[in-house]
Order: C-alpha cells, then structure tokens, then sequence
C-alpha cells in the first residue's frame, strides 16, 4: 500500500456542520461549491482580503481599483457574479521594495 503524505498547512478538512462562510472567515480563502463534511480544501499561499462589492461594481472596476489583473481576479474568486453587498477576495497589498 501507498502511503499519502500531504503538507497539512495547505489543507484543512471541513467539519461537521461548518459552512462556507465560516470556512472563508478563518482562512481567508475562497470557497467554491458544496461544503460539506470531510470535503478538503486547497488553501492559498497568498494573503487575501474580503471586500464588499458596491453598487456598479464589476471585475474590472474591482480589478483597476485594487491593482490586479481582471482574469486573475475572476479566477481567484470562481468567477462568481458580482453585485452589490457580495464579499470579493483580492490580494492584500504587498510592501513596495
């Protein structure tokens, strides 16, 4: 048999009756789909933080208002749509060098 060893920091495994929310609250990741108990997610690397879309937002006002790129911001956040009250993950800001 085969023995898989994985780095736990980068995983966590979902609870009994925890939910999404809870889950993007804790880790600062995005979670897409069903969460359900014992369903493992990938955590990011990079640090994100939760904005409140407002009215007339898009992906590429959000995009140039937090200096990333469009297609890098829809699939950080599974091109979930985006409307007025919705949480959005961006990159936080990095220390210029």
């Amino acid at each position: 048999m085969f023995t898989l060893i994985t780095d736990r920091s980068r995983y966590f495994k979902v609870k009994r009756n925890q939910s999404a929310d809870e889950v993007e609250a804790e880790f600062g990741t995005p979670v897409t789909g069903d969460c359900f108990s014992g369903r493992i997610i990938k955590l990011r690397k990079e640090k994100l933080k939760k904005v409140t879309a407002a009215v007339g937002d898009t992906y590429a006002t959000l995009a140039k208002k937090y200096g990333i790129g469009e297609a890098e911001l829809r699939e950080l956040n599974y091109s979930k749509p985006v409307y007025p009250t919705c949480k959005i993950f961006v990159p936080e800001k990095r220390p210029k060098q």
